[in-house]
């Protein structure tokens, strides 16, 4: 016997101690008994149909594309506050950080058609799901530990260098890691592994973690006039500014759960993105 999307579902939050499942992680369509499963970074109709023609028992995406997993990832987003928090931003400066970030993504859900995706799979009868936080946190917690493990001398470089050496989705990656603002020969200092929030927190929540005592944020991408502004903000000012790419880096807690469905009986055929480092 396979396991269900509800097993499916809880032992994603069994490899994080969560009980409770995110807001943007969503059964669309349910199902039993799931041995094979397609599995993709972003599976929207094409990659439905595809697991409908070639008789997958489960399509199961990372990014969320509708339903609960888009009007509720707002809530999500609060996790931007606690991560500043952890790291000594006051809770009210965090707050404020993050507030235009979380009023963008209000309004964009208002634009969305979320019940496109998942319409597609009710069709079909296709069982559907998408996984996104738990995954995104393993990431996390896995590059968290390489920052912890350097010297208290260890250079931004070390830092890079060390992602490489433990990942070999950064190996794998068609990107490269960034240094996108400070340099690879500045102190590494204090490090926030700002990843597993949502999205990243653009140019205001750097800000917060710069002026509050961290030395070197890290974002899995970020967008370019963000990065402007960070520059003509916090340049020759010893901050830093490490991107290590989406993609890769959203692998690396995919082939976590990937392995651990596979451990559990569940075939899985990795496309868009996961096959990174497998």
């Amino acid at each position: 016997m396979g396991l269900s999307t509800t097993e499916i579902m809880d032992l994603s939050l069994e490899l994080v101690d969560w009980d409770t499942i995110p807001g943007d992680s969503t059964i669309y369509v349910p199902g039993e008994d799931i041995e094979t499963a397609l599995v993709g970074i972003d599976l929207e109709s094409p990659e439905i149909q595809l697991a409908a023609q070639e008789g997958y028992d489960l399509a199961l995406a990372h990014h969320p594309t509708g339903d609960r997993a888009r009007l509720e990832f707002t809530a999500v987003l609060e996790k931007q506050i606690s991560f500043m928090t952890a790291h000594g931003v006051p809770e009210d400066v965090a707050s404020a950080a993050a507030k235009g970030l979380i009023d963008r993504m209000d309004h964009a859900a208002h634009s969305m058609n979320f019940r496109h995706d998942p319409s597609i799979a009710e069709l079909l009868g296709q069982p559907y799901m998408n996984i996104h936080l738990a995954p995104d946190e393993i990431g996390r917690r896995m590059m968290d530990e390489v920052a912890d493990s350097l010297a208290d001398d260890a250079s931004v470089g070390d830092l890079v260098d060390a992602f490489y050496a433990e990942f070999d989705e950064f190996q794998d990656a068609q990107t490269e890691i960034k240094t996108r603002l400070g340099d690879a020969e500045n102190e590494l200092g204090t490090v926030a592994v700002h990843h597993a929030a949502g999205t990243n927190g653009g140019a205001d929540v750097a800000r917060a973690y710069f002026e509050h005592g961290v030395d070197t944020v890290v974002y899995i991408h970020i967008g370019p006039g963000d990065t402007q502004t960070l520059r003509e903000e916090f340049q020759d000012s010893g901050k830093n500014l490490v991107i290590t790419g989406h993609i890769a880096s959203d692998a690396i807690g995919l082939n976590v759960l990937i392995d651990t469905l596979e451990a559990h009986g569940v075939e899985c055929t990795p496309i868009s993105g996961c096959t990174i480092g497998r």
